[in-house]
């Protein structure tokens, strides 16, 4: 069985669905930056660590929410994921695991965004601070997960497509860096030496 199937499972025999709950609008405004990291707070401590199961308490988070609030937690993720979308981190990251797509690249930013409002500062402020963690708590973690949750909770709980009103920060920003030559170990000194002068 999948997560999603396990998130969200499937109507059951000889029930018939519900309505499609359109009572809606598709508001473009964020959610309270306090409300939103509280509720990713309280995913990440009811999780004890586990990425995975964090992605099952956020659902049952959005569910406590109406159709518009699920959509401002919607925006504001993308906000932080856009503003997450640097040079900078992604220059951590590719030293880290020797390579990163663009895809995965999306993936980990919302894996930093799941870690809370403290590291999600520190690390956009100075990627390096990565080097601090334990190795495992960042090679052998399945990114791919939690930016999916909105959009499934609200199609579940309205029987509708989830709008996007608020347009994410598509366009990278910060210094480049070039895959070949020595520009990430300039940048990263502390993580070339982790990850990069051992191999």
């Amino acid at each position: 069985m999948g997560l999603f199937d396990k998130l969200f499972g499937g109507t059951k025999k000889n029930q018939a669905p519900e309505p499609p709950n359109t009572n809606f609008t598709a508001p473009d405004a964020l959610m309270d930056e306090d409300r939103f990291w509280k509720i990713i707070q309280t995913t990440k401590d009811n999780a004890e660590g586990n990425y995975e199961q964090q992605q099952e308490e956020l659902a049952n988070e959005l569910r406590k929410l109406t159709p518009d609030d699920i959509i401002l937690f919607g925006n504001r993720f993308r906000y932080f994921r856009g503003q997450a979308n640097t040079w900078e981190l992604w220059g951590a990251i590719y030293i880290i695991h020797g390579g990163c797509s663009d895809d995965s690249f999306n993936d980990f930013r919302e894996w930093v965004i799941g870690q809370g409002r403290e590291f999600y500062y520190r690390t956009i402020d100075n990627p390096e601070t990565l080097v601090d963690l334990e190795t495992d708590k960042i090679e052998d973690v399945e990114w791919e997960g939690l930016g999916y949750v909105p959009t499934t909770v609200f199609e579940e709980v309205t029987g509708q497509k989830m709008p996007y009103p608020y347009q994410e920060q598509q366009e990278i920003t910060g210094n480049e860096w070039a895959e070949d030559g020595d520009d990430l170990k300039r940048m990263f000194p502390r993580l070339a030496a982790k990850y990069l002068d051992n191999i």
